[in-house]
Order: C-alpha cells, then sequence, then structure tokens
C-alpha cells in the first residue's frame, strides 16, 4: 500500500506526539486553539499549565496522564479532569469531559464532529452542518423575536414621552385648579360660618333652641344607643338569611317520593312565609355570595351611612332607633317562626329516609346553633348597657317629639333657606377640592415618586390589565398594580398581592407582589411575574409551587434588552448575533467544500 507525503507525515507525528495534520499543518488532538501558545515545545519539552511538571513533548496525549490538571492529555481518556475540545466547524465548537473521549457514544450534543470517537469502534459522522443549521434557525427565529419586541419597546418609549409630557400638562392644569377650589372653599365656609351664627341667633331662644339644648345632653346616649341596636341587627340578618337559606335548600333539593311529612310541613310553612316576602330570599341569596371581606365591608358602609343620616340630630337618631326597634322584633319573630319550621322537622324527620337535602339541613341547622350561641355572647354582655339607654330613650324620646313638633311651627324664614344653600355650596366645592387633591396626588406620586422603568416603559401600560382562564381559576394581572385569582364556580375573588417592586437589582423583566390575602394556616399570598421577550403582553400561564406563592410567566417586550438604565435601539440590538450568524453559515458551506480527515 502506498502512503503520499502528507499522510506518512501525519502518521508519524500521530504514533510519536499525539499529534494530526491540521488546518496550520500542525495541530494537537483535542486541544483549545486559545492554549495553543502553551503548547508549543520548548527544547522538546512541554510543561503542565499548572506548572507542577516538565516533561518530554512526545508525552503529550500519549495515551497516560502525567500532569496533575490533565493538561498534557487533552485529546484522550486518560485523564479525569481533562477535557476534549471540539471545533465543529460550522456549529458552536465545544468541550468534553476527557472520560467520555473514546466511550463508544457519539456525544452530538457537544461534539457534532464525532471528533470525538477518533479511536472507538463508534461511527460518528460529521454533523455540524446540519445541526449548526438547525441551530442558526433558531437563533434567527429568537432574534427575530427579540428584534420584535425591542421595536415594541421603543414603541412604548415613545408613547410614554408623550404620555408625561400629557400628564405633567394635566397636574398643572390641576393644581391651578386646586388652588382656585382652594379659595372658593374658604369663601364658601366663611359664608356658611356666618348664617349659621345667624341662625344659632335666632334660635336661641325658640323650640328648636330648647330641642338643641336637649340634644346636647343626650344625642351622645342615643347615638351609642343606635350603634349597640345596629350591631346586633347585623347578627339577627345573617341568622335570618341563614336559616333561609337551609329551608331554601330543602324545599329544592328533598326527596318528595319520601312524603315525609315533618320535612313536608317545613317547606309549606317556608312557602308560605316566603310567597309573603319574596324580597327576603333574594338578600338571602346576596348575602351566600359574599365573602367574609365583602359582607363586612358592606355592613361597615352601611353603618357610615347611618352615622350620617340618623346622628346628625336628635329626632333623626330618636327616630333611626325606632325604626331599629322595630326591625329588630321583625328579625326575632322571622327567626324564631323559621327555626321552629327547622326545629320541628329535625325532630321530626324519618331517620330512616336516606334524603341527603334534609340531613344536610339538619346537620346545618346544628352548625346554626353553635354559631348563634357565639354570636350572642356579646350582645348578652351588653344587656345591661343596652338597657339603660333604653331607660333614658324611653324618658327623653316624648319630649323630642313634643319639641321637634312645635319647632315646625318656628319659622325662620329666609334664613334657614339660606344656611341649607350655603351648606350645600360649601359641600359641593369641598368635595370637589378632595377630587381634584386626589388627583394631584395620584398624578404626582405616578410622575415623581413612582419607577416606572428606564424611559417610562411602563408608563402606557400603567394599571393595564390581562386575565388568564385557567379552568378552574382566572388569573389577572394589573401592571404595577395587583394580581387577583377569581374563582370561576362563583366569582370569589383573592388578592394575590399589590405591586412591591421590580426583580432583584432592577431586573424590569420581573414584577414582584405582595402582602396578599392570607393564606389558611399559611401565609400571605404573593406572586412573582417573569416575562419572556415578545411584542404581545399575554398572561402565558400560573403554577403555585410553593403554598400560596405563585409564579406566572408572561410575554412581554419588558424582556427585550431592557437594561436599568436605557432601552436598546432595536436597529443595532441583535446585529452582533446576526454577524456571528452569518458567519458560521459561510463556515459551514466551507466545510461542505474542503472537509478535514484527521487521523
Amino acid at each position: 500500500m502506498r502512503i503520499d507525503w502528507a499522510s506518512h507525515v501525519a502518521l508519524v507525528l500521530y504514533s510519536n506526539f499525539g499529534l494530526v495534520l491540521g488546518d496550520s499543518l500542525l495541530a494537537i488532538r483535542g486541544l483549545d486553539p486559545a492554549l495553543a501558545e502553551k503548547y508549543k515545545p520548548v527544547n522538546g519539552k512541554f510543561t503542565c499549565l499548572d506548572g507542577s511538571k516538565e516533561l518530554a513533548f512526545s508525552r503529550v496525549n500519549d495515551d497516560y496522564c502525567d500532569c496533575a490538571d490533565g493538561s498534557d492529555e487533552p485529546g484522550t481518556s486518560a485523564c479525569e479532569n481533562g477535557t476534549f475540545y471540539c471545533a465543529n466547524k460550522g456549529h458552536i465548537p465545544g468541550k468534553l469531559r476527557a472520560w467520555q473521549v473514546n466511550d463508544g457514544v457519539c456525544d452530538y450534543d457537544v461534539c457534532c464532529d464525532g471528533s470525538d470517537e477518533w479511536d472507538s469502534e463508534a461511527t460518528c459522522p460529521d454533523k455540524c452542518s446540519e445541526i449548526g443549521k438547525a441551530h442558526r434557525q433558531i437563533e434567527a427565529e429568537q432574534q427575530q423575536k427579540q428584534q420584535a419586541g425591542a421595536k415594541r419597546l421603543h414603541e412604548l418609549v415613545d408613547q410614554a414621552k408623550q404620555l408625561r409630557e400629557a400628564k405633567t400638562a394635566e397636574l398643572a392644569e390641576e393644581q391651578i385648579k386646586l388652588e382656585q377650589l382652594e379659595k372658593q372653599l374658604a369663601e364658601a365656609e366663611a359664608r356658611k360660618n356666618d348664617l349659621e351664627q345667624q341662625q344659632r341667633d335666632y334660635e336661641a331662644n325658640s323650640n328648636a333652641g330648647k330641642l338643641q339644648a336637649l340634644s346636647d345632653q343626650h344625642l351622645p346616649d342615643f347615638i351609642r344607643y343606635r350603634k349597640l341596636l345596629s350591631a346586633e341587627l347585623h347578627i339577627l340578618r345573617a341568622h335570618r338569611d341563614t336559616l333561609i337559606l337551609m329551608l331554601k335548600a330543602v324545599r329544592s333539593d328533598h326527596n318528595p317520593e319520601f312524603n315525609d311529612e315533618a320535612v313536608l310541613s317545613a317547606i309549606s310553612g317556608y312557602s308560605e312565609f316566603i310567597d309573603a316576602y319574596p324580597y327576603l330570599e333574594a338578600a338571602a341569596l346576596e348575602y351566600a355570595d359574599e365573602d367574609t371581606a365583602a359582607r363586612e365591608e358592606r355592613q361597615l358602609q352601611m353603618d357610615r351611612d347611618n352615622e350620617e343620616q340618623d346622628d346628625v340630630s336628635l329626632s333623626a337618631c330618636a327616630n333611626a332607633v325606632e325604626i331599629a326597634l322595630n326591625e329588630r322584633q321583625t328579625l326575632n319573630d322571622d327567626i324564631s317562626m323559621l327555626y321552629g319550621l327547622m326545629d320541628g322537622m329535625r325532630s321530626g324527620y324519618n331517620k330512616n329516609y336516606h334524603d341527603l337535602a334534609v340531613k344536610g339541613a339538619v346537620s346545618g341547622l346544628d352548625e346554626f346553633d353553635r354559631t348563634r350561641e357565639r354570636d350572642l355572647v356579646e350582645v348578652k354582655d351588653q344587656k345591661q348597657q343596652v338597657d339603660e339607654l333604653k331607660k333614658t330613650f324611653d324618658e327623653v324620646k316624648p319630649q323630642v317629639s313634643e319639641l321637634a313638633e312645635l319647632a315646625s311651627d318656628d319659622s325662620s324664614g329666609d334664613l334657614d333657606t339660606q344656611v341649607s344653600e350655603a351648606r350645600s355650596t360649601f359641600w359641593d366645592k369641598q368635595s370637589e377640592k378632595t377630587q381634584a387633591n386626589s388627583k394631584v396626588s395620584n398624578l404626582q406620586e405616578l410622575l415623581k415618586d413612582k419607577d416606572l422603568g428606564p424611559e417610562d416603559v411602563f408608563l402606557p401600560v400603567y394599571k393595564e390589565c390581562f386575565s388568564l382562564d385557567a379552568g378552574e381559576y382566572t388569573y389577572e394581572v394589573c401592571l404595577l398594580d395587583r394580581a387577583t385569582q377569581i374563582e370561576n364556580k362563583n366569582s370569589a375573588r383573592q388578592n394575590l398581592g399589590t405591586f412591591a417592586g421590580f426583580g432583584d437589582g432592577n431586573d424590569y423583566s420581573k414584577l414582584k407582589f405582595t402582602h396578599g390575602t392570607k393564606c389558611w394556616n399559611g401565609p400571605e399570598r404573593s406572586m412573582t411575574v417573569k416575562f419572556e421577550c415578545s411584542s404581545e403582553i399575554k398572561l402565558v400561564s400560573v403554577k403555585e409551587p410553593e403554598k400560596c406563592e405563585y409564579e406566572a410567566h408572561m410575554t412581554g417586550p419588558f424582556a427585550c434588552g431592557l437594561s436599568q438604565q436605557h432601552v436598546e435601539d432595536p436597529e443595532t440590538s441583535g446585529l452582533e448575533a446576526a454577524d456571528l450568524s452569518a458567519e458560521a453559515e459561510a463556515e459551514a458551506e466551507a466545510v461542505k467544500d474542503h472537509p478535514h480527515d484527521e487521523l
């Protein structure tokens, strides 16, 4: 067999030095080109890269590990801590752990050129051309997505500039308006105070004045009495609603085939009651649809409304107490009747019948008994105070009614009208000023205090909400505002947190929402939003890796070249990667035309 000169030299170099012919004539198998200078023999010697030993250059790649750092065997598997460099022409170079060299496995994920299996039974043809092409295709798609996202990012920046200018102008206008309203409010207050003083002077010796003196003495007691009654009414309404809901469930869900007389008697009594007062069933259903937070807020609002309407005068408060006493009597009567129906069914129903609706109602009544006992503890504790206030009320109320009737005959003529108009004007101006002040504060917070990202990039989408229907729940993320979980079957809402800031180190591709509704026997709910580069803002998925700690995946331009200081230029961002991709493509073509074989 005839061997040409190049093959003969290659064979000698490989046999004696573990070397191969390469593009620069002489190459060391498995060597990273960046380390080539350190592998030039000096007087026929090679020094381990860690400087620990000097050995004959012929011992490089001799399949025996001489250097502690494995640097003498870059092309064999002799050193466990060594690395093998894969040139991967037409793709990205790779580094393989030495023990994987010549192990009979084609490690295409690192060495797509198959060079790691140069002395094994495995046949690993060079696949760098096709792997590199597929990789570059993926990179091109990612780069296209990156550039589209960067373009959208710049559009947001342009919108933010215009929006900041508009908001700044709006702030200036609102500040001027606020100054004018403050002056108008001061004038309205002065006029109101002057007219009210005139009215007080007129009423000092009138029946109205006497009524006012009585009010000064007893209004605080009336107000306390009314508030205690109001608190008791909240409890009694809830009790009546609960009994209505239980009886409604029995009527609609019981098994009529059992023909249980106790059940039918309860249903008949309930039907007669609810047919007469159908609005009570509607109210009970609204009560059932409320979560605890909504119910407490509604009751607080009722109390605030009562304070505004009923606590302004002795007469108004006395009338409110009368109404509350009547309602309390009605509620107690209704509860007594409804409870009697349920209790009669509980004691009289046929327990051999397997009627789930009836058994559920009976179990519910047992729980109701316990709840009612707990609820009424506070009412019983306050009974002495209530009785004392009722005694005062009963003594004073006739005087209030008499003086109120006599005072109605008093007439201050135009003065009352003027006072009323002055108060109305004052309240209107006060409301306008409050709204204007709130608007100014919100604009100042938005424009001066809030971090809206580099170049205000979040300003155009501030508080814009994005939702995802995930089956059992719908999740809603409102940018830089709040995150919410909505139960699809009943629309119950859970607060997953309010916006607390961006990711660590001002990572604007992450949003943190904290201090949400506390989990039962767990932490406060929270959410972290992570953006993936895209031109479209979209909520993609939500998961709960830890109890009540949610992670949301969103797409959007905020992960497309957004640094701490600025937004990258979409015309230039990614050009370097595109150039490298083009170079790799050209190199791949060159490899096709001029393949290189190693021994």
